[in-house]
Formats: C-alpha cells, structure tokens, sequence
C-alpha cells in the first residue's frame, strides 16, 4: 500500500479554492495598429457599486504599475450610472475634456456553476505483518492512510467581457472573454482578473507599458 501524504492532499485542497482568471477568447479589430494611450477611463457596467468599485480599482492599479495612466471610473464617474447623458457626442467630448483617449469598459457575462466529482484516496492492498512490524507501527501508518471517499463539489464561475474602445472614433479595438472562479471573495476575484486582463492587453499590443 502506498501512502499518500497528508500534506499533499491539504495543497491540492487548498489549490481548489485559489483565484484564477483566464481569457478564453480575444478579438481584435483588423486595421489595428499599436498606439501609445495617454490616459485610460476603467468603466465598470454594473449597478452593484461596491463590486464595480473593486473590479475597477484593482485594473486600475495594476495598469498604473505598468506606466499606463489609468483612472478608476469610480473616481469620477456617478454612482448611479443612469443618470449619465446617454447622447455619445457628449459623453464623448467630456471624455476629451478630461484627456482620455481610450475607454475599457468591463460587463458580466454570465454566472455559471459546474459540479465535478472529487475522487476519494487511499485503497486497499494486504500487507503481511512484518511489514508493519507491531500494532504501533501498523497504528501509526494506517492512521493517515485510511480511505476517504470521493465527492461531488460545485465551483462557481464568473464570465466578464472586457472591451477597449477608442474615444477619439469610438470604434471597439479589442474584446475579450475571461472566466475566473468565484469561490473566494470580490476582492481576491478582483485581483485575479485585473492581473489577467492587463497581462492579456500587454501580450496583444493593445496597451503600451512604459515600466
């Protein structure tokens, strides 16, 4: 019988409940060209202010880390998002006002959970006595060897649609979809995506780093 440590049973348990985010497809307009953005508006679609706040700040933060000068829509933006003007030549133009030159809004997609099954550990396999050589011994093997049925666990997934847009023409320059497990809390769900979206617009040229 092969004993199966305990430690590595509490990593892998513990590996199910990280926060990962993943970028399952990508677009990007075709006449794209690279270009250096002054200034980039985060604006988080959703009427949940407090997780906007949090998802906003967080790519805020990681794209300023890069030298990318990027403001949180949280800071400038009501929180009651309806009551923004809904003519785009006037959203456009306070845009330019303030600088900004490109815009990347951040919209939930979907909420899905998905159930999978855990295989349990440890099986059977006699041993003669001199293996274990007493009682003590046999005691103290077994005592973490002992079989642990398998089960069946649901984990939550979050689907987010991340978009960059270009003030100036207003055209989509690029769109992604990211799927991050939601098992922990905002914040840590937060951190995760805005780790993986500034990692993913960097990779495709869309966003220029000068750190």
């Amino acid at each position: 019988m092969k004993k199966i440590p305990f430690l590595l049973i509490a990593i892998a348990l513990i590996a199910q409940g990280c926060m990962s985010t993943k970028f399952q497809a990508s677009w990007k307009t075709p006449d794209f060209e690279e270009k250096a953005y002054s200034q980039v508006l985060v604006w988080g679609l959703s009427d949940n202010v407090a997780n906007r706040s949090t998802v906003e700040d967080e790519v805020t933060h990681f794209l300023n880390l890069k030298g990318i000068t990027t403001h949180s829509g949280a800071d400038i933006l009501p929180y009651d998002r309806k009551i923004i003007p809904k003519d785009q030549e006037v959203i456009k133009q306070k845009l330019i006002a303030k600088g900004y030159d490109a815009v990347l809004t951040i919209g939930l997609k979907d909420i899905k959970e998905e159930t999978h099954y855990v295989q349990g550990t440890g099986y059977y396999n006699p041993m003669s006595y001199g293996y274990y050589g007493s009682f003590y011994g046999y005691n103290s093997y077994m005592y973490g060897s002992v079989y642990q049925p398998g089960y069946y666990s649901s984990t939550e997934y979050i689907y987010l649609e991340t978009n960059v847009w270009d003030v100036e023409s207003g055209k989509l320059i690029w769109s992604g979809q990211s799927k991050s497990t939601g098992q922990g809390s905002v914040d840590k769900t937060a951190n995760a995506y805005a780790r993986a979206v500034v990692t993913e617009l960097i990779k495709e040229g869309i966003l220029v780093p000068t750190k």
